[in-house]
């Protein structure tokens, strides 16, 4: 199920094994806390986290833990993080027994970032998609934060919030709350405010760049250099930039899905996605002369034949003399 219906169904039932895997951590940690809160009403007595990266020598603790009955609330919950176990961790007499017929007084939460096909096929298990949210879901995020404190926002604001944050739940809803105690007096979360308070990350600016190369217009394009000054910003860009032009070079070409190129690309879907749409307005053999372009430079001033500047001005003006 989706992470949006997951709240609703725990109204009618609650099943006795959760996986929520996606790269947005905000949705995933909002999963298990909704799963906990229909459960727990002692969670002291009847909560255990535990991690992964320590489950490797098996499974048993886990299991004897879910089979101790509550105490004072509906459930015992155990939550796991990062566990990415094998087809053969999984086929161990007590796990296969345990995911067969699990207890129907415990809960247990798995949450990955990462996709597990392995717990995925095993038997009563409920997967919650985490990935990042769209632009409606966002919306509707943030229209009901700023009802809640009795302030208004706009849906182009919302957007504006969506797209600086690069539609990443957990800054949204930092942001959201920065621009709420901002808009204390005013009771409106303007597009003013936006632009004053929440931070463009260096992806976006990245993102920005090609989106105004695309377009030839330079002129914005330029802008958004002029904001970068420290010698580490214009790295993190020139770097951002050259892994941005390569991904889209890739999404161009390739015929594997998304999660497959992410994957292939040691990357986020969301990042894919974005490549596709931008890659739509080049040429394959654009993008691999820009590449090329790009890769040549960094290589001058890893050796010492171009400055940090010389190398990230001239590596920027040949991107766009390539578009």
């Amino acid at each position: 199920m989706r992470f949006e219906e997951l709240k609703q169904s725990l109204k009618e039932e609650v099943f006795p094994v959760y996986l929520l895997e996606g790269e947005d951590g905000f949705f995933r940690a909002r999963g298990a806390e909704l799963i906990k809160n229909r459960c727990l009403s002692e969670p002291s007595l009847n909560f255990t986290k535990v991690e992964g990266a320590t489950l490797k020598t098996g499974l048993d603790s886990i299991i004897a833990d879910l089979k101790i009955c509550p105490f004072m609330s509906e459930k015992r919950v155990v939550e796991v993080s990062e566990w990415y176990p094998t087809a053969a961790d999984l086929k161990q007499k007590s796990v296969k027994q345990y995911f067969d017929a699990p207890s129907d007084t415990s809960v247990l939460i798995i949450v990955n970032t990462s996709t597990s096909d392995a717990l995925k096929k095993l038997k009563n298990v409920t997967t919650v998609e985490c990935k990042k949210a769209d632009e409606s879901v966002i919306c509707r995020y943030i229209k009901a934060q700023t009802a809640k404190a009795g302030v208004s926002v706009t849906q182009s604001v919302c957007l504006k919030i969506a797209e600086y944050c690069l539609c990443d739940m957990t800054r949204i809803s930092k942001e959201t709350e920065k621009l709420i105690d901002y808009a204390y007096e005013s009771k409106e979360v303007t597009e003013e405010a936006v632009e004053l308070l929440v931070a463009k990350d260096t992806d976006y600016k990245t993102y920005q760049i090609v989106e105004f190369i695309a377009r030839r217009d330079f002129k914005n394009a330029y802008k958004v250099l002029d904001d970068i000054s420290s010698p580490s910003e214009k790295q993190v860009l020139f770097v951002s930039l050259y892994y941005q032009i390569r991904r889209m070079f890739y999404a161009s070409v390739t015929k594997e899905s998304l999660a497959e190129t992410a994957s292939m690309l040691s990357c986020k879907e969301f990042a894919v996605k974005k490549a596709k749409e931008q890659a739509a307005k080049f040429s394959p053999k654009r993008l691999k002369n820009i590449v090329d372009k790009l890769a040549r430079y960094d290589f001058k001033f890893k050796s010492g034949a171009l400055s940090l500047d010389n190398a990230f001005y001239e590596g920027v003006l040949s991107v766009m003399c390539d578009a």
